[in-house]
């Protein structure tokens, strides 16, 4: 057991990136979560504040605990051996305060939009099994099909994940559908209410019809243009990819957190 990557050996390390995220969720919680949230009945009764469940949450997520048992586990180990609520309570407040969560995310996401220069936008597949399984695949046969992804050369069953980024890294939003649909068809719903006049897509947002529809929301999509192309400029091509570095870096820490090796069994 000792071997989990949650047992930690740098301890000040640790007390130093839980106090940043506790920090920033003091902030949000405060300012973003309504007052029946925040003062309702026998709250004063919890062993530990909301901030500080949320703030432990959101650590045990970024040091890589993966389910709900490994992420308790976790927390007690590292923070509060002793003065903490039993698992079933953890769970549960933490499900009552989901809500609450996605409000504080979308003030924060809000808030750091305002100083995007621009937006990046791109898409990757979610397997729900081995390729050799996609015939005889039916989880979740209701929203997954069988899809082909470009950039892996790879025919999956499962489904599509198409995010926006800024350009500084950091999600904005993000829309999951059928590995069939077609980038640009969610480029539209995902773009339709965008704060951010600027994104830049990679070779499958290159449809202009996509681009004039989006220009009625003052919304400029600029992409890679193929070989075969008119105005096709490897110049340009090559200062995109440039640009597109961040979203890039973003799904490969979305890989590591496994994000593409989804456990789930409902939507």
């Amino acid at each position: 057991m000792q071997s989990q990557n949650y047992y930690l050996e740098n301890h000040t390390q640790t007390q130093v990136i839980f106090s940043k995220i506790l920090t920033k969720v003091i902030t949000l919680y405060r300012h973003f979560v309504p007052n029946d949230i925040r003062n309702r009945r026998n709250i004063h009764l919890q062993k530990q504040s909301d901030v500080i469940l949320i703030a432990s949450y959101l650590w045990a997520l970024q040091e890589g605990c993966r389910t709900a048992s490994a992420i308790y586990r976790a927390i007690r180990h590292n923070f509060f051996p002793d003065n903490f609520p039993e698992r079933s309570r953890f769970c549960r407040i933490c499900q009552n305060l989901a809500q609450s969560i996605q409000r504080m995310h979308y003030f924060m996401v809000s808030d750091i939009c305002q100083n995007c220069s621009f937006g990046l936008i791109d898409s990757f597949p979610c397997a729900l099994c081995q390729p050799i399984r996609n015939l005889r695949a039916t989880l979740l046969s209701d929203v997954a099909n069988i899809g082909y992804n470009a950039t892996k050369k790879l025919h999956y069953y499962g489904l599509k994940f198409s995010v926006l980024v800024s350009d500084t890294g950091f999600p904005i939003d993000y829309v999951v559908t059928l590995a069939t649909v077609y980038d640009c068809d969610i480029a539209l719903k995902l773009l339709e209410h965008s704060t951010l006049s600027l994104i830049y897509g990679d070779r499958g947002y290159v449809d202009q019809t996509t681009k004039e529809v989006l220009e009625h929301y003052v919304i400029q999509l600029i992409s890679q243009l193929r070989k075969n192309m008119a105005n096709y400029s490897s110049f340009k091509n090559h200062n995109i990819s440039r640009l597109r570095k961040p979203i890039e870096t973003v799904f490969s820490s979305l890989e590591q957190f496994g994000i593409e090796g989804l456990r789930s069994r409902n939507l």
